[in-house]
């Protein structure tokens, strides 16, 4: 009897511990904080910029910094901001342009793909001419394993 509930006793305690890795991963995954990103453009000098931050208005106010410091021009705007994935910018030869994000949860790398087609079409959708993606930006944060402790990495 005694070696009985020994046994069961030991059977329990392996399978708790067998599932701590598991959960303790789930909660990285969990706390792992949101990026967003922003894509701005000028139409009239055909300079596009971004920006990653914690938050959407972040993101957008550094990109369209970011373009009016590059371009020198008024008509930065932004016309797209996206979050924990990937943002596309499509130009075509006539000046059209559009944008498009993606994400994949099982392939975060896909995303770009994704994000590169939404674009492509929405620049043709605008009656883009010869469109092709000229930029794509990921905000996500990854996470790189540096050995016994996994830390969130903004690349």
């Amino acid at each position: 009897m005694l070696a009985n509930t020994l046994q069961k006793t030991l059977f329990a305690a392996a399978t708790a511990l067998s599932i701590i890795p598991g959960l303790t991963q789930v909660a990285q995954a969990q706390s792992t904080p949101d990026l967003y990103g922003a894509i701005a453009y000028s139409s009239s000098t055909r300079v596009y910029a971004s920006a990653t931050g914690s938050s959407r208005q972040e993101a957008e106010r550094g990109a369209l910094y970011n373009c009016k410091q590059q371009s020198r021009a008024q008509d930065c705007s932004v016309p797209l901001w996206f979050k924990n994935a990937w943002g596309a910018l499509a130009v075509g030869s006539n000046g059209a342009y559009g944008t498009g994000w993606g994400y994949d949860t099982t392939q975060p790398r896909k995303g770009r793909a994704i994000a590169a087609r939404y674009a492509l079409q929405t620049c043709k959708n605008y009656g883009g001419v010869n469109c092709r993606v000229v930029f794509t930006r990921e905000a996500r944060y990854q996470l790189i394993d540096n050995g016994p402790v996994l830390i969130p990495v903004n690349e």
